[in-house]
Order: structure tokens, then sequence, then C-alpha cells
């Protein structure tokens, strides 16, 4: 068994808030679990993870080049994957993205250049991309989000583009740079999300400029603002976004700054989390979770952990 913590009490975090304090936000730290290790229990960075309906956890495992799969108190249930470039296999896996209903996730293999369906026992479905810059090709994407209808939308990262496809991995649009239709630029998309606001919008994280841009559906500019204030001397880089589907609450695991940032679907600041049971370092995977309250599970890669969070306020 990897390095485990077991919380015998919940841990209430005050967050830092540049909103004033009756529009903060709070947590109460609840569990976690993990360690450095090749082995069932560990990690090697653990880059982003997903959450299924019985509260199980998917861990891409990016260094072990493996998803695995943990139970709600982190004990082990199966894993899948290894280092390759054949069905099943990856190289340097980057993302995950769950589709409850249906039963199935979809890996960024980015070293590989592609993406891969699973479903949730990790028997292989399809997989889709390849390099280039075509359509349905990709350069090295790193990132990747469903909507509503299970429509795939990938981040293109090296092609500066979102690429769009339906569930089978048929393309279907895209936009940027490479893109059919040019008319928004984007600079190194890095991370996307999705909300269910309206017709549904996507929020594409930009790096290195540290900009949150929202689109429609058809990638038309709703909304962009700066992830961090002017003159705060934040460092920027890649970074996750994630969307509380809700209230539309925008959080991003700011990589570079050790910490969760937190926003109002304008774009407004509502609070900063750093830390849990230790200090973050360099987390780079979130997943909400509005199944029992709003659940934030933090992939916390510079500290090879998994940790959870009940939001309070």
């Amino acid at each position: 068994m990897g390095n485990r913590w077991f919380i015998a009490i919940a841990l209430s975090l005050a967050v830092a808030a540049s909103a004033p304090a009756a529009s903060g936000v709070s947590f109460d730290f609840r569990d976690a679990f993990g360690g450095f290790g090749i082995g069932r229990e560990s990690f090697d960075r653990p880059v982003d993870l997903v959450r299924d309906r019985d509260e199980n956890i998917y861990v891409v495992d990016q260094g072990n080049n493996r998803i695995q799969v943990l139970g709600r108190r982190g004990r082990y249930l199966r894993e899948w994957g290894g280092r390759g470039f054949t069905p099943g296999y990856f190289d340097t896996p980057n993302a995950i993205a769950i589709d409850r209903a249906a039963g199935v996730l979809f890996v960024v293999d980015t070293g590989n250049h592609r993406v891969q369906k699973f479903d949730l026992k990790g028997k292989f479905l399809l997989s889709f991309g390849g390099l280039g810059s075509g359509d349905g090709d990709f350069n090295n994407p790193k990132d990747l989000v469903l909507d509503r209808n299970g429509n795939v939308y990938v981040a293109d990262t090296g092609n500066n583009r979102v690429q769009k496809f339906d569930s089978s991995g048929k393309f279907l649009q895209s936009w940027g740079k490479f893109a059919r239709r040019r008319g928004v630029e984007l600079n190194n998309p890095v991370s996307l999300a999705y909300a269910d606001e309206g017709f549904g919008q996507i929020y594409v994280l930009n790096s290195p400029e540290c900009r949150v841009q929202k689109y429609d559906i058809d990638g038309n500019l709703v909304k962009e603002w700066p992830m961090h204030a002017k003159g705060e001397g934040a460092l920027c880089g890649p970074s996750r976004i994630r969307i509380e589907p809700r209230k539309y609450t925008v959080y991003i695991a700011d990589t570079e700054n050790d910490r969760v940032i937190l926003f109002d679907k304008d774009g407004e600041p509502l609070g900063v989390l750093k830390q849990g049971k230790v200090a973050f370092r360099k987390p780079s995977g979130l997943f909400v979770d509005v199944s029992f309250g709003e659940d934030l599970l933090v992939a916390d890669t510079g500290n090879n952990l998994i940790q959870i969070f009940r939001r309070t306020r």
C-alpha cells in the first residue's frame, strides 16, 4: 500500500478572497491519499482525475503511463495502461473526462497525439487522432471536455485550436489556428471546461498569456479575463480549468503558483485555496462533483497526492 493518511476530523480552511468577505468561499478538508511510487495506491505525477457515480476515482498517473482506479477511501481497485503506442497504452497521458450516463471515459494520450475511449473497467473502445494539422489531427493535445450531448472538445495545444468531435470520434468543427474557422485566434490552449449555461459554453485557458476565454459551442467569443490580478507578480504556465455545474463557479488549478483559484462565471475573483493535509505543490488536475454537496478533488501533482475537499460556503 502506498503512503496514505486517514483524517479523523475535517480541517476547516479559510479561503483568502479578493472579493468582499460576504462573497468569499470556504472548504472543509476531507481526505488525502497517495504518495510517490510505481505500485498500488501510489503515483508518479498524477495530473488529472474524475469520479464516477459510485465515488470511485480514476487518476491519470502520468509518470506511470496508466489510469489507476481507487475507491472512495483510496483503496486500489484496478488499473490499465503502460507505456506504448498500441490501443490501451499511453505515452504521457495528460487529461481525462467521464460521461457518467454512458459509463465511458476519454483520455488525452498526449505523446501519441490521440484520444482514447474506454469503459469504466478499462476496456478499450476506440481512439481517434494522430500527429498532424488537418481536421481530426492533433499536435500535443493537453485537455478535453464533454458537453451535454456527449460531444468531445479537445485542446489541440500544438495547433493552437479547439476541435470538436462526436462521441465516436467523428470530426465536427474547430476554431483557432489551423482550423476551418479562423476568426478567433488561440495561443497555446492548455485546458478546457464546459458549462451548461444557455446553449452551452466552452471555457478555454490559454498559456503563456494565462487568460480565460469563454466561447459559445460554435466558437464565438463571449467573454475573456486574466487569471491573475494586475501587478500580482504571479507566475504563468500550464494550468487546468473546470466548472461547477450549478452556479458555474470557475475553478483553476494555478499550477505554477501552487494554488487553486476561483472565479464566478463572469470572471470576478471569489477566492484562493492553497492547502489541505499539506500545502499544494504544482496542482494540475481538478474534478468538481455535486452529487452529495460540492466536492473538489485535486490532483496535487508535486506531492503525488489526491486531496479532497467539501465546499461549505
